[in-house]
């Protein structure tokens, strides 16, 4: 497979991985999974790391740190004993998940290779059978320290401990976990840490786990891979408070992420934005538009997640909408399109976001507003990243690279095809009225003069509502394709906003509360939280 590479995970040497490695079977995995030569960090880490040293590595991400631990574990493996002899951490499951793959991948010409993944989301029931044969375990932290403390795992042969992500995974919230599972593994096992982040203060946190590392720091001035073009969009955004019209910013979005995705070349794209609500809209307007797309969040359970990483790596879709849950560490080949729907909070998370396209050279596009430039001009002036407004003007001929196997030849063409007779119009956005009690005047947005149908929906409405029920007259939501449920209880107001939009574009239900005496609002039992950010609420 030859698969022309970015400058970061280039060598200048002509080496290849016979020079590293002598297991017949490994080098054929290598080949077979179409990794000829090693990149920097694979050059640099695998020789110290087969010799038993601890080490602390750190390099850009999407330069093939998991291919690194993934050979060292592979070849300090007893294929005799059935007994877990690796143990490999991940902050999430994703990542677990994709590690599994990774190992197994390389791996599949060693008789009597077993590796699994033991992450939460899924019965411990199903783990037990597993851990009878199973010498490489992969899995988060959480998980893991539940099967040790239950003394279903054996810990006694255990003798390679790798932290992926390790700069999350020393994080408060993981780090007791971590400590807690170190502490039950033998003294003199082997520790390997992989991070494209450091500072002083995780160092110091690595210093619990590591005994006279070998530091690997493969960085330079740019922090981002090298192959990846960089562009910004300005978005206008009214100076309003009206949640109304800042929806409006989001259509707009919808809108420009659909004309950039008709006009740039790609083969599979990953939208990152920052609420989960959102995340659902996007995927579902996409593929109403002919982009056959799916979201993942850390709002799905553990299968739905593993079922559309699975529909994403076996190329079924093209574009995958979600959260930062998969900003890290996820690695799916074709990806040559990142947009960034929301910015991220941290210059850190965009780098990761962006190193999701930058294997094979990539985009990276980010509709931001006006008071984001402060955030682009950080990246420029702090983080020496090259990142340029995208003009109208720019043409992404030269982007396109041919796909390299025959099967993903096939699964393109069929998603092609398929983009021809899903592709439907875009409903009309509904018509909004606020009332919060019966004195207060009412406050009317509307995206659509539809006033006539507005006064039809709420006649039908009062004749459909519960006599039971002692709730004054419903101010809802309309439009022809809005099912409306909003009711009065007390003090609080509750209300359903973009409740099944036809087709496609199915908003999930979400519930506001209102209280009169303070003027705040915050999220009922459905995590309104995840879906308007919280300088959006009233």
């Amino acid at each position: 497979m030859n698969v022309e590479r970015t400058k970061d995970i280039q060598i200048d040497e002509d080496i290849n991985f016979e020079v590293l490695i002598s297991n017949p079977n490994i080098l054929k995995g290598l080949s077979k999974a179409g990794y000829e030569r090693p990149s920097p960090i694979q050059l640099k880490a695998i020789p110290p790391g087969k010799l038993g040293l601890d080490l602390i590595a750190q390099a850009k991400s999407g330069t093939g740190k998991t291919i690194v631990f993934g050979i060292i574990a592979l070849g300090m493996l007893d294929l005799n004993n059935p007994k877990p002899q690796v143990l490999i951490l991940a902050p999430t499951r994703e990542i677990a998940v994709q590690t599994k793959e990774v190992i197994c991948n390389i791996g599949r010409y060693m008789k009597g290779l077993s590796c699994h993944v033991f992450i939460g989301g899924l019965p411990i029931s199903e783990d037990l059978p597993k851990l009878k044969k199973c010498q490489i375990v992969i899995g988060s932290p959480g998980r893991i320290g539940i099967l040790l403390s239950n003394q279903n795992m054996s810990n006694k042969n255990v003798k390679l401990l790798v932290l992926d992500e390790a700069d999350k995974l020393m994080e408060n919230n993981f780090f007791s976990q971590i400590k807690k599972i170190n502490d039950k593994l033998p003294v003199n096992k082997q520790v390997l840490a992989f991070s494209a982040t450091y500072d002083k203060p995780l160092l110091k946190a690595l210093g619990h786990f590591v005994r006279n590392p070998h530091h690997i720091m493969l960085t330079d001035d740019t922090p981002c891979l090298e192959g990846v073009l960089q562009y910004y969009q300005i978005v206008e955004s009214p100076e309003t408070d009206n949640i109304i019209e800042k929806f409006k910013i989001y259509e707009e979005k919808f809108k420009k992420i659909a004309d950039i995705l008709g006009r740039v070349p790609f083969y599979q794209c990953i939208v990152f934005i920052n609420h989960r609500g959102r995340a659902v809209d996007l995927a579902n307007y996409l593929t109403s538009q002919g982009w056959m797309a799916m979201n993942i969040s850390g709002g799905l359970d553990q299968q739905a997640r593993l079922e559309t990483m699975s529909k994403a790596r076996n190329f079924q879709i093209r574009v995958l909408v979600c959260s930062d849950l998969i900003a890290r560490g996820i690695d799916i080949e074709r990806v040559n399109l990142v947009v960034n729907l929301d910015m991220p909070k941290d210059v850190e998370t965009y780098l990761h976001r962006v190193g999701r396209t930058g294997r094979t050279h990539g985009l990276a596009i980010s509709l931001i507003d006006i008071n984001e430039m402060n955030f682009i001009e950080s990246l420029r002036e702090n983080h020496q990243v090259k990142i340029e407004p995208l003009s109208d003007k720019i043409s992404f001929k030269h982007h396109q690279r041919p796909l390299l196997t025959e099967t993903d030849i096939k699964a393109y063409d069929k998603l092609l095809d398929e983009r021809e007779t899903i592709k439907t119009q875009m409903p009309e956005i509904p018509s909004v009225i606020f009332s919060i009690n019966d004195n207060d005047e009412k406050k009317e947005s509307s995206l659509n003069d539809k006033t006539t149908k507005i006064d039809n929906r709420k006649k039908k409405q009062k004749n459909k509502q519960n006599t039971t029920n002692n709730y004054p007259e419903d101010n809802y939501i309309s439009s022809d394709y809005y099912n409306n449920n909003q009711y009065w209880n007390n003090d609080q107001w509750y209300n359903s906003w973009y409740n099944n939009w036809y087709n496609y574009y199915n908003y999930n239900q979400y519930q506001y509360n209102y209280n009169n005496n303070n003027n705040d609002w915050s999220n009922s039992n459905l995590h309104i939280k995840d879906f308007i950010p919280p300088d959006l609420l009233f």
